[in-house]
């Protein structure tokens, strides 16, 4: 037990940072000097060339080193003490003898991994950062922190100054190497300590804890009283109670001095330096009996209680132990649970009201983090509350809002694991330059029936979206949240790259009807005759708003119009405001034939032809315009719309009339040709016509042809079936009665003679039970002949009427109609909602992209 307390003392230290000022322990900031400094990388997407250059921070610089090789110079005035550098990147490999002058060393759960930069198109640019030769050269220090490897700069860096990272007390303790009684915690050249690393998995874990010495001495020989020497004496403690507690004590520091008023039991470790005569020469300065460090003294034992936690383990356990205030007095501490014991040596500091309204701020209006250092949000706060202080922002950043990320990413994976069938829709999206992003959302319908959405990650993507690249962007995805398997389709572009990976991760792909309706639209807005036509128009429309008589005069036709035409100036033709802009138009055409009669120029006066190709494209956009607000209705409309839409639009709609202009036969055919080729995939047809069938209003199937429907209801027997097969015997689903079921017929009673001869002969088969498949067609059948619903009903409420009636069809409904049919909210595509947040996504610095994009989309799990 004791072994698994020392192992949870080591995954808590995993979680805790070094203040180089007060050479104190602390989570997430310092109480005297806040929360350190991340100098974070440059963003750089993997498997680019050189990445290891490109990610180098602003204010460093890689050049030659004398003695060979590159490293690291400082070219800012001053890098300050503290400042942490990191995380160090590269392959993750698991075999010691693949390591190599760049691989770091990583604790984690008794066992070691390494971090390998050797691929520089893989890693940073911490693997050019040279080893120090010796202590006094060093001015880095490497550490572990939550999984992985940074640098902390030891001491304050000046310009011109190489980079030089040094192997002490704190990486070794961490990975638990004993290197002697009186050896001293450093290593210079990287080869010594690869030498170490060959030990690290011939240990067997449960006993890496005996690794871990418990009497390892403080370093740090400025701030050791010249009257304490190296070696430890044992010290009876006589004066806490316990008589047979024997604590390791320096020699000498009996002369050191305590409070008289002190009652606390962390003074049995403590005191401070003493005059001949028991006087306190420094009362701001406290010493170590253990270890001989000097600690800042405030007037309380906060700093005595942190050392001990985290410099002396041992002896703080047996400390409170026997003290009975945190263990049990009569409980022994190896009888302490390892979680118990961790949550009772640390409390995670409490968020202030006004830092958390803060941070929900710039997580709910997905703003920059440093908008809290603009001088009006400073203002703002310094009238709402004069003595609220504003924390940095990288306290924020690494701290509050990254515990809001932990949190809700528990729970979303928690969740996601216990999923047994969803889909996931692919949102590709431009950051800034030639940094895009992917943004991956996962939908199901739950229990209750109702839809589901949950945002996970926002990785970056190579610019041109290769199969390669993509697919292991979606492979690593799949595999941070567990959604390979129960992920069956996927949303996203329809573009041969975003179809070949999806399919090789195991998703089938299926397009974004936004999309499509878009690019039907733009088809029409491009052509040659339109583009000149709005042209001329657009020139109208200037001549019109720059005129303040003419201004007036078309305030007589209402305010809508002049609306519309400032619109139409300011927002050009947007392909989703378009026909709204175009049908006031052609509505008040009368007001601008006669408007055109009054001007010379020829160039801005529209035709009789521009008027009737204004009226075609306006008949054209008509149909489109009121599918794209059909799919408004919900966040993510179904994907049971798509095939009733696309169908009505192809062959009813758009579809070319005897009276229609040349014009307009070409436009249409144009369009017809878009959308039959958007939607030629075979595949892609079944899935769509596969949630048309199980959704009740389409339930007919009506705009099939009847090889479509034969083929459909056929595969959504298999699908039904194949679902009932998967299912646990716990939720089996007992066979509905059929609507309007007769009573069934009483079966004759066979022959007991016959029975008998024949009985094991011919196996008596009981027509009353039905396979799954028998099933399956009875719910089938009488679904498909019952009452249809009504068009403006929502489908997934009819389920949740109805699935106890249907129980193998409702499984099916809830994996097939929780398939969006965008890949986005579809206000983002069809309104400017879009537009507004890309642009926020945009403003937000690179590191902070994926946690602010994951907060924003699940802000409602806050």
């Amino acid at each position: 037990m004791m072994q698994a307390a020392e192992e949870a003392c080591a995954q808590l230290e995993d979680e805790l940072l070094f203040c180089e000022d007060c050479r104190l322990y602390f989570r997430d900031s310092c109480p005297t000097h806040g929360a350190p400094t991340f100098i974070l990388d440059t963003p750089v997407p993997e498997n680019v060339p050189s990445r290891a250059l490109l990610s180098l921070p602003e204010g460093l610089v890689v050049k030659e080193r004398p003695q060979g090789g590159f490293g690291v110079w400082c070219t800012i005035p001053v890098i300050p003490r503290g400042c942490i550098f990191g995380p160090y990147e590269g392959d993750v490999i698991m075999d010691r003898s693949d390591c190599t002058v760049y691989s770091w060393a990583v604790r984690e759960n008794g066992s070691y991994f390494y971090i390998d930069a050797s691929d520089d198109s893989k890693s940073s640019w911490m693997r050019y950062v040279a080893c120090a030769s010796t202590e006094e050269e060093h001015n880095l220090t490497v550490f572990q922190y939550r999984g992985k490897i940074y640098y902390r700069a030891s001491q304050v860096i000046p310009t011109g100054t190489e980079l030089l990272v040094w192997i002490g007390e704190e990486y070794a303790r961490t990975l638990g190497l004993k290197l002697g009684e009186h050896f001293k915690y450093e290593f210079g050249e990287k080869e010594l300590l690869m030498k170490l690393f060959q030990d690290l998995q011939l240990k067997p874990v449960d006993s890496i804890s005996n690794h871990v010495s418990s009497q390892s001495q403080y370093m740090c020989n400025d701030m050791v009283t010249p009257v304490m020497q190296a070696h430890r004496t044992s010290y009876p403690l006589n004066n806490i109670g316990h008589t047979s507690s024997v604590f390791p004590l320096l020699e000498g520091t009996q002369n050191l001095v305590s409070l008289g008023r002190a009652q606390s039991r962390y003074w049995t470790f403590f005191g401070f330096q003493g005059d001949a005569y028991g006087r306190i020469i420094d009362k701001t300065k406290i010493i170590c009996k253990l270890c001989g460090v000097r600690l800042s003294y405030s007037g309380n034992t906060t700093n005595l209680r942190q050392h001990l936690i985290y410099k002396h383990r041992r002896q703080y356990n047996d400390l409170v132990g026997t003290q009975g205030a945190v263990v049990d007095p009569h409980k022994s501490i190896e009888s302490v649970s390892p979680c118990e014991l961790a949550s009772r040596a640390i409390v995670a500091p409490t968020v202030g009201r006004t830092t958390r309204a803060v941070a929900d701020f710039i997580v709910r209006d997905l703003m920059p983090l440093e908008i809290i250092e603009g001088e009006g949000f400073i203002q703002m706060l310094a009238i709402l509350d004069p003595n609220y202080k504003l924390p940095a922002i990288s306290f924020l950043a690494h701290t509050i809002l990254q515990e809001m990320y932990i949190q809700v990413k528990v729970k979303v994976v928690e969740l996601v694991k216990n999923l047994q069938e969803c889909s996931i829709s692919l949102d590709f999206w431009k950051h800034s330059g030639a940094l895009s992003y992917l943004t991956l959302t996962i939908h199901y319908v739950d229990e209750g029936f109702e839809s589901r959405n949950i945002m996970l990650s926002s990785r970056a993507v190579a610019e041109d979206l290769s199969e390669g690249n993509l697919t292991s962007v979606l492979l690593d995805a799949a595999e941070e949240w567990g959604i390979r398997d129960n992920t069956f389709y996927a949303v996203g572009l329809n573009s041969s790259s975003v179809k070949v990976a999806t399919s090789n991760v195991g998703w089938r792909p299926l397009p974004c009807v936004g999309q499509v309706l878009r690019g039907c639209i733009e088809t029409v807005l491009q052509h040659h005759t339109i583009q000149s036509t709005l042209d001329r128009f657009r020139k109208l429309t200037a001549f019109v708003c720059s005129s303040p008589t003419q201004i007036e005069e078309m305030s007589t036709h209402g305010p809508v119009l002049k609306v519309h035409l400032k619109m139409f100036l300011r927002d050009g033709t947007k392909w989703y405001s378009i026909y709204t802009l175009l049908q006031s138009i052609v509505d008040h055409s009368n007001y601008f034939k006669n408007l055109t009669e009054t001007i010379r120029e020829s160039d801005i006066v529209l035709q009789q032809d521009d008027w009737s190709v204004l009226q075609d494209v306006v008949d054209i956009l008509k149909p489109l315009a009121i599918a794209t607000s059909t799919f408004t209705k919900d966040q993510f409309a179904g994907l049971s719309l798509v095939k009733p839409v696309i169908t009505s639009l192809l062959y009813k709609h758009l579809a070319p009339n005897e009276w229609d202009s040349d014009f307009c036969k070409t436009i249409k055919k144009a369009i017809h040709e878009d959308l039959s080729f958007k939607y030629a995939d075979h595949d892609v047809n079944q899935v769509l016509n596969l949630a048309c069938a199980l959704d009740p209003r389409f339930r007919g199937l009506d705009f099939l042809s009847q090889p479509d429907r034969v083929e459909t209801l056929h595969l959504l027997k298999l699908e039904a079936s194949n679902l009932a097969k998967l299912q646990t015997p716990e939720h089996t689903c007992v066979t509905p009665e059929p609507l309007n079921a007769k009573p069934p017929i009483k079966k004759v009673k066979q022959d007991s003679g016959i029975e008998f001869l024949l009985g094991d002969l011919c196996s008596v088969r009981n027509s009353s039970v039905s396979t799954v498949n028998q099933q399956a067609e009875q719910e089938i059948s009488s679904f498909q002949t019952s009452e249809a619903s009504s068009l403006c009903q929502d489908p997934l409420q009819w389920w949740k009427m109805h699935h106890t009636q249907y129980p193998l069809l409702a499984r099916a409904a809830r994996k097939l109609l929780a398939i969006p049919a965008t890949s986005v909210p579809t206000n983002w595509l069809f309104t400017d909602a879009g537009l507004a947040v890309y642009r926020k996504r945009s403003a937000l610095t690179a590191e902070n992209v994926d946690l602010l994009v994951f907060l924003n989309g699940n802000r409602l799990m806050l």
